[in-house]
């Protein structure tokens, strides 16, 4: 146009060109010539029946026959019985459709009938993807390449009324006209979805952006490679925590659309979820402080739902943080929040260098103590930090896991963080369970922790000795000031260095920070939104303590998860503790 605006992308038209004679006789039927249907070629010879998608307002054609009480349907098909006499076609009044989605420009197949006598067929240089289920309402995607033909009277072996599907006009606005459709998972008979854009990836998998074939929106699809022995073992057993019917409808946790793979004798996994605008991460990029700030409310209370959901069904995240947090507008242009990747993108080969690196991580995480959800309470506090403080990545970029903790502890006694103060207790049993601080925050009435471990405060005090300079930041119209910045030793010198575990032949005679070893069940991620995989198996948490103790879900001291640890790694983690152990021994003798 010529005020720059694109031109809005045409709307997908093809025609129905008969291949039998049930198909024949149905394009000359007049009711299809009055109903201006009838498609003619160049020399004015009828050759099918248009569907034609350009008018914004016209999304669906009805097939079918006239029938009482019944509205008359777009094109019309005639009953008819094959040449040999032993099958007719039996035509309902609504007997399919063909379906515009306009936010993608896909096109569907549906099936209205009873006896499911519709059928879509792969034709020459085609792909074939099936109706799924056995409902009677049943859809499928039809575009150039992809279901090429169809069949309105399928009864076993007999074909009738069928035609081919020529086009026109694609839709699909999103995919490369010019580029061969890849249709998915790849090693599954029972196609799913039509892939597009990669969205991200790394030594797991990939992350594609996809069209599901089903329903013609948009979703994502996480597909693993390489999954073997444990690995596999801990990402069937967290998805089955993500099948869970509490966590499927819950509003503010992403949901699992379908999965595939991830059987004993695979070393693939895929799973479908919804695709949604993006994660918080990004939303707060573009964001001035204020409006992070005000923001940060709609965060605290939608993921606060989520973790009491969790929570109930015994999960534990382990991984909250901005980047698995998404998002989309609503209608009215409100956020929804939603909570997604739980666990699935751990990665063994990564899991010593990346073992404390994480800002988001609780105190007990960090020190490989006993882990319950009140984990994912403290890393929905630090998130919450992380939105309001503009100096939350400097401090982490700056100050190791124990300075980081306590200056988050500082943070949560300034004004404006009142209502949420003990998220950040050092101590997990004086941390609310979600439920709780919902409870407090409907209520708004709440304590000010006032008494804490000498150590936390002496940690916090030690902190607050190192902090130098750096800009006030200001929390709310009326809030006070909080001029901290953070101790000065590199937060992420070890992992960056490549130096952990304290290997002196890396150190130059400096000593550096070495995390402790990660467990199996205590592992942390760190690759955020990238990847989920599917499957069957255990829970790998333990119940919960009491109903309503407020005490969590306790990840149990023997893992079921399968370790983190690659077995032919060249740390050996039994030979650390032991040394460990001697050394503790030699210090209480004075040593």
């Amino acid at each position: 146009m010529m005020d720059g605006t694109p031109y809005p992308p045409a709307g997908p038209r093809f025609r129905l060109v008969p291949i039998d004679d049930a198909a024949h006789y149905a394009v000359s039927l007049p009711e299809n010539y009055e109903g201006g249907c009838q498609s003619y070629d160049e020399d004015n010879n009828l050759i099918g029946l248009l569907i034609d998608f350009s008018d914004p307002g016209k999304t669906v054609y009805t097939l079918g026959r006239f029938g009482h009480n019944a509205d008359p349907p777009d094109i019309h098909l005639a009953e008819q019985r094959s040449r040999r006499g032993s099958t007719s076609f039996r035509c309902s009044p609504l007997h399919a459709s063909f379906q515009l989605i306009p936010e993608t420009g896909a096109v569907l197949l549906w099936d209205h009938t009873s006896s499911h006598s519709v059928e879509p067929l792969a034709g020459p240089n085609s792909w074939g993807i099936k109706f799924r289920g056995e409902s009677s309402q049943r859809s499928v995607l039809i575009a150039r390449g992809i279901n090429s033909q169809v069949v309105f009277g399928a009864s076993g072996r007999e074909k009738l009324c069928h035609f081919d599907i020529q086009w026109l006009n694609d839709g699909m606005y999103d995919f490369h006209v010019d580029e061969p459709y890849y249709v998915g998972p790849q090693d599954s008979r029972m196609k799913r979805y039509v892939q597009n854009k990669r969205l991200g990836g790394g030594s797991y998998g990939t992350v594609y952006s996809a069209l599901d074939a089903e329903t013609g929106k948009m979703i994502a699809v996480k597909r693993f490679h390489n999954l073997s022995g444990k690995r596999l073992a801990f990402a069937t057993r967290e998805v089955d925590n993500l099948k869970k019917k509490a966590l499927r409808e819950h509003p503010h946790i992403l949901r699992i659309i379908d999965s595939a793979g991830g059987g004993s004798k695979d070393n693939w996994g895929e799973i479908l979820m919804p695709l949604k605008e993006g994660n918080l991460k990004d939303l707060c990029d573009a964001m001035t402080e204020q409006e992070r700030w005000e923001l940060s409310h709609v965060v605290l209370y939608q993921m606060l739902l989520a973790l009491e959901c969790l929570a109930n069904n015994d999960v534990v995240h382990r991984d909250v943080k901005p980047d698995n947090i998404l998002y989309e507008r609503a209608q009215d242009g409100s956020y929804i929040f939603c909570l997604g990747d739980f666990g699935l993108s751990n990665d063994p080969e990564r899991a010593i260098t990346a073992a404390g690196t994480e800002p988001f991580m609780a105190p007990e995480v960090y020190n490989r103590q006993k882990q319950t959800t009140k984990i994912d309470i403290w890393s929905l506090f630090a998130t919450i930090v992380w939105m309001r403080n503009s100096q939350f990545m400097d401090v982490c970029a700056r100050s190791g896991g124990a300075d980081l903790h306590a200056w988050i502890i500082s943070v949560s006694k300034t004004q404006g963080y009142e209502a949420i103060q003990t998220m950040a207790s050092h101590d997990y049993k004086k941390r609310p369970s979600a439920r709780r601080q919902l409870d407090i925050l409907e209520a708004g009435q709440f304590e000010l922790e006032e008494e804490q471990n000498p150590s936390d405060i002496l940690a916090a005090q030690f902190a607050a000795m190192g902090f130098q300079g750096g800009s006030a930041a200001s929390y709310g119209s009326d809030a006070s000031t909080f001029a901290a910045s953070s101790p000065e030793r590199p937060y992420y010198e070890p992992y960056t260095t490549g130096l952990y575990y304290g290997n002196p032949s890396h150190t130059n005679g400096q000593a550096v920070y070495a995390p402790p070893p990660m467990g199996s069940s205590e592992a942390p991620r760190n690759q955020g939104m990238h990847g989920l995989v599917s499957s069957w198996g255990n829970s790998p948490y333990g119940p919960l303590q009491s109903q309503g103790s407020d005490e969590g879900t306790v990840i149990p001291d023997t893992p079921t998860a399968a370790p983190t640890i690659a077995e032919d790694d060249g740390f050996m983690y039994e030979e650390y503790m032991e040394e460990r152990r001697r050394m503790k021994g030699k210090n209480r003798g004075g040593i």
